[in-house]
């Protein structure tokens, strides 16, 4: 398909055909033949129509889509009026108002854990590292596993008696930060991203922020289906809510969930031992009356992700 021609003394011009045939011919220097030339051009006027093409339809595909199919009845909005009165959280004052807690959700995934302790006990506006211990037993000491603590940070761990997804948002004693960040062991964020997003929370620190957005939308069933994955933010331009995967949030909704919430929400998250993030979502929006807030940053990596999948603790 793409030829060269030959540019060498001394050769015959049956040679020519060789090296458009093969494009390599051994001690010769070619050029780009006639065909290749053509054959380029073609493929960029191509390009650049699909380009014009995409450009054109896109927005009136934006346009057209909506949330709600034509054939489906408007759903009525249900939007509290004004903020709720949240129950506080019942702990010590808050000591350090410049500092959030990491609070670090693992199952079995020692490797993935230690890193985690490791790289965020590094961050300086982290005040400590509090890890959900659900794996029975007890957690290792420092003299048996230095590797699971911090010379720079406290790292305690908080043991609780069974595998359950709403012990994420378990009121942990001794909180010392209103600002709580919860996160999945398999979620790498630079410290400085971080710092943005704790910038991001305190605007607003009653309500949530995170890095993953989701969206909600009636299918052609008019049943509500909930769309993943960051192109829905990209081609939709909505979304409904952020995973508490990796999310700040106050410590008075870790009260508010365990103590408050209407025990049936717990019970169905572990019956189906998912969709903790979408009740802890529901939750501060009824209390905050507010969207969360969202922050891209293309350097807050999931390992749950892509090339480098690991099994996650929570579909989201």
């Amino acid at each position: 398909m793409f030829g060269f021609r030959l540019r060498r003394s001394g050769r015959k011009k049956s040679d020519d055909y060789t090296c458009e045939e093969t494009g390599v011919v051994e001690g010769s220097v070619c050029e780009p033949s006639s065909m290749f030339k053509s054959q380029l051009r073609r493929g960029v006027v191509a390009l650049l129509a699909l380009l014009l093409l995409g450009a054109t339809l896109t927005p009136l595909m934006l346009y057209e889509w909506s949330p709600v199919p034509s054939h489906c009845p408007v759903p009525e909005p249900v939007r509290p009026v004004e903020a709720k009165l949240v129950p506080t959280y019942h702990g010590p004052a808050v000591e350090f108002p410049d500092r959030f807690t990491l609070v670090l959700n693992s199952f079995r995934r020692p490797q993935l854990l230690q890193r985690a302790v490791a790289h965020y006990a590094q961050c300086r506006s982290v005040d400590a590292v509090r890890v959900i211990w659900c794996e029975g037993g007890l957690p290792p000491t420092r003299a048996e596993a230095p590797q699971y603590y911090s010379d720079v940070k406290e790292v305690r761990y908080d043991i609780v008696s069974n595998s359950s997804l709403n012990n994420r948002f378990w009121p942990l004693e001794g909180l010392r930060t209103e600002a709580v960040l919860s996160l999945d062991d398999d979620i790498l964020a630079p410290c400085e991203v971080l710092d943005e997003l704790f910038a991001l929370w305190r605007r607003d620190p009653h309500n949530m922020a995170g890095f993953y957005p989701r969206l909600h939308v009636l299918d052609k069933q008019c049943r509500y289906r909930y769309l993943q994955g960051f192109g829905t933010l990209t081609w939709h331009g909505a979304y409904s809510l952020v995973l508490t995967k990796a999310a700040m949030l106050h410590r008075d909704y870790l009260e508010y969930y365990t103590n408050h919430m209407d025990p049936a929400v717990r019970q169905h998250v572990d019956a189906v031992h998912n969709c903790e993030d979408l009740a802890m979502s529901l939750l501060v929006a009824s209390a905050t009356a507010r969207p969360p807030a969202f922050l891209h940053s293309p350097r807050v990596v999931d390992l749950g992700k892509g090339l480098l999948k690991v099994k996650g603790i929570s579909s989201g």
